[in-house]
């Protein structure tokens, strides 16, 4: 027996010596100044600036607010490219314009995750300067690929203006996201290499994502050139930037995925919080009367707080648009009396849970046509 203890417990030293051996072989990610892109964006000087970042004195990068506003409720990652001070625009040149994600570190996680990550940004547009009275217009050319969009620009279309582009939408969390941060990729042809300055920031939006309530960074510049280039920007301050493993985004910029479960929004104005791999239901059943309905349908067995069931006389619920909430999950039918919206209308159903202060919805089920009995 004394012989068995002996031989286990040579065992698990050599497992345990094998193990830390296998660790110090394993690359060690580390970061200096001056090697992290992240934490650079935010500590180092600007390699370039144009003349609105100089009136800015915006030589490095500044963290400006945070998401305590009661009117913010989601977040937009948003880039721009500047003529640099002193440099003259090309008769015509190109920018391209990669992937751009923004991310949140979740404390219920414990890390940072994804939530949004588009190819490339979802909008691009001209804006004339100062920004206090800027004016959009829509770019003269614009083509898309799978990975990148190529922007063709004149001097005439960017005299006096900045390349503005952003992504989608993302639901603020504030009981459980503590810091944001924001990446894309950019790079020029031979004619606007070196010429222009890309920045990098995040804006809080209202519940419709229609209003700016806030920006809550502004980076450092980096300058334009031929070869691909990352521009970051974070509202992690730098004596807690190691303690939130905020080097891992570098990484995740590359290989991380969107988070389950998470709506980025398809719209800016007028969305929901919509989560597309939350549990849907189904009407089964449609019975009318003389303006009264019975409505039956399939039971969600868990992970959800209830029901919204929705009418219209419009088969697209653009108007004429009512809906009806049953905050009991384990409901299966509802009878309607008194029904308002005429003798033929549509409907749908789909279930909601309770995040925080905000109801978080599934997809709709299909509509159904009903036509009232006399």
């Amino acid at each position: 027996m004394k012989k068995s203890f002996a031989k286990s417990i040579i065992t698990r030293s050599l497992s345990i010596l094998m193990a830390a051996m296998i660790l110090l072989m394993a690359p060690i990610t580390s970061y200096a100044e001056g090697s992290d892109p992240v934490y650079d964006s935010m500590t180092l000087r600007s390699e370039s600036m144009s003349d609105f970042m100089i009136k800015a004195n915006r030589y490095y990068g500044h963290i400006l607010s945070d998401t305590s506003s009661p009117e913010s409720k989601r977040v937009l990652s948003m880039g721009a490219v500047y003529l640099t001070s002193g440099e003259t625009l090309p008769e015509k040149f190109t920018v391209y314009l990669g992937k751009i994600k923004l991310f949140a570190y979740s404390l219920s996680k414990r890390k940072w995750i994804v939530i949004d990550s588009q190819p490339y940004p979802s909008g691009i547009r001209v804006y004339t300067l100062p920004w206090k009275n800027s004016k959009s217009k829509k770019c003269n050319s614009i083509t898309y690929t799978d990975s990148y969009a190529k922007v063709d620009l004149t001097a005439d279309e960017m005299k006096n203006c900045v390349l503005h582009f952003w992504g989608k939408t993302a639901s603020i969390d504030k009981s459980d996201y503590l810091f944001y941060a924001c990446g894309f990729e950019f790079w020029t042809d031979e004619a606007a290499a070196g010429k222009f300055t890309a920045t990098s920031g995040i804006d809080t939006k209202n519940a419709s994502g229609s209003q700016t309530v806030t920006q809550l960074y502004s980076s450092r510049g980096l300058t334009t050139q031929t070869y691909k280039r990352i521009q970051w920007g974070h509202t992690v301050p730098n004596d807690v930037y190691s303690k939130y493993k905020t080097s891992t985004l570098n990484a995740l910029f590359e290989n991380g995925q969107l988070e389950p479960g998470l709506y980025t929004g398809t719209e800016p104005k007028g969305t929901v919080p919509v989560d597309p791999y939350m549990k849907k239901t189904k009407l089964n059943d449609v019975i009318t009367g003389k303006s009264a309905l019975k409505l039956k349908w399939k039971k969600v067995k868990s992970g959800i707080d209830g029901y919204e069931i929705q009418f219209s006389t419009n088969k697209k619920f653009r108007n004429k648009v009512g809906s009806i909430f049953i905050d009991k999950p384990n409901a299966t039918a509802k009878k309607f009396k008194h029904i308002k919206y005429g003798k033929k209308f549509y409907v749908r159903i789909r279930t909601y849970k309770n995040v925080g202060r905000q109801k978080v919805y599934s997809k709709w089920s299909k509509k159904v046509g009903v036509k009232l009995k006399k």
